[in-house]
């Protein structure tokens, strides 16, 4: 792929390596996970512009118990997938620590645990951002995985409480590093909020200054001005989210100061369809409608070529509308 030269200086800080227990990163911009997006074939395209990290989509330790197939199916990465994140969800001590250990036999670098989803599906469980409420039941999960997952770091995931104003993610962060959480990660909006409002990364600050351990911070995160600041605040890491869906060059965007060319954008769409389908098959088409409109938000797709990739049903039809 020919990529146009930097055109500027990358930010150092996001380039000094960064320790989180026995693992060292040599960058501090990852991506995050997210549920239904996070696939082998999304990290390789995020990675082939410059996440520093990446993550599993969140995974369900009792899927991992029950060898629940499509479970089994996201503990699936590449070979020369380093260092990558496996993320747990559940609510059982020894559930939790028996899934750990399976991720680690699957190559995960890192175990995080979320304590951030607000999808009602998982919280009505006691799992996700529901743990924040149930700080000693929260540490036990930490203790247990961390017992569990040996030189492996364990993080974890938060949200800033359920309902805002409530406070619950900084209350409980210092009681999840004793318990053996070797970085917090923090997404500042509460579970009652989604994704809707803004980001409070005053919330953020605060963390940094409350725990002694790496704080990456999440949330609204699109431009090399939005990691200076959270930098500057003090935060160990960045972490994209929303802002990689469409636009997986924002690695490069935010590291060099380099936007690929229009024809090279439309070329990284190519190899993530390609991807896509050598891992799923005639499924990856239903799996990438979600991503073609914010490649058109983003002006690598036609209106037109939009719709025609929304309504194809085979595999084979996608890239022939790619092949303009």
């Amino acid at each position: 792929m020919n990529r146009p030269a930097p055109t500027g200086a990358a930010p150092a800080g996001l380039l000094q390596p960064l320790a989180i227990g026995a693992l060292c990163l040599q960058k501090r911009l990852f991506m995050a996970p997210m549920a239904g997006i996070s696939s082998v074939a999304f990290r390789r395209s995020v990675r082939r512009w410059g996440a520093g990290m990446v993550f599993t989509e969140m995974i369900s330790s009792a899927g991992i118990l029950y060898n629940n197939q499509r479970t089994l199916e996201y503990l699936a990465r590449d070979a020369d997938e380093y260092p990558i994140g496996f993320q747990l969800f559940g609510t059982k001590p020894t559930e939790m620590a028996r899934a750990a250990e399976v991720c680690v036999a699957a190559g995960a670098d890192l175990i995080d645990i979320n304590m951030a989803c607000p999808v009602r599906k998982v919280v009505k469980t006691g799992a996700g951002a529901a743990l924040l409420a149930e700080p000693q039941a929260a540490a036990a999960l930490v203790r247990a995985v961390a017992g569990a997952a040996g030189d492996v770091p364990v993080t974890v995931k938060l949200r800033a409480g359920l309902r805002v104003g409530d406070g619950l993610g900084l209350a409980v962060a210092p009681r999840l590093v004793e318990a053996g959480a070797q970085a917090v990660c923090l997404h500042p909006r509460y579970a009652t909020q989604l994704y809707r409002g803004t980001a409070d990364h005053e919330l953020t600050e605060r963390l940094c200054r409350s725990v002694p351990v790496p704080v990456i911070a999440s949330g609204d995160v699109y431009d090399r001005e939005d990691c200076d600041r959270l930098l500057a605040m003090g935060a160990a890491a960045v972490m994209v989210a929303r802002g990689a869906l469409g636009r997986p060059w924002i690695f490069a965007q935010i590291l060099e100061q380099r936007t690929p060319t229009p024809e090279d954008q439309l070329e990284e769409v190519r190899r993530f369809v390609a991807d896509a389908v050598a891992e799923r098959g005639d499924r990856a088409v239903g799996h990438l409608r979600q991503f073609w409109p914010r490649f058109r938000r983003s002006g690598v797709l036609s209106k037109e070529m939009c719709a025609r990739l929304m309504a194809a049903r085979t595999s084979s039809e996608v890239p022939a509308v790619l092949r303009r």
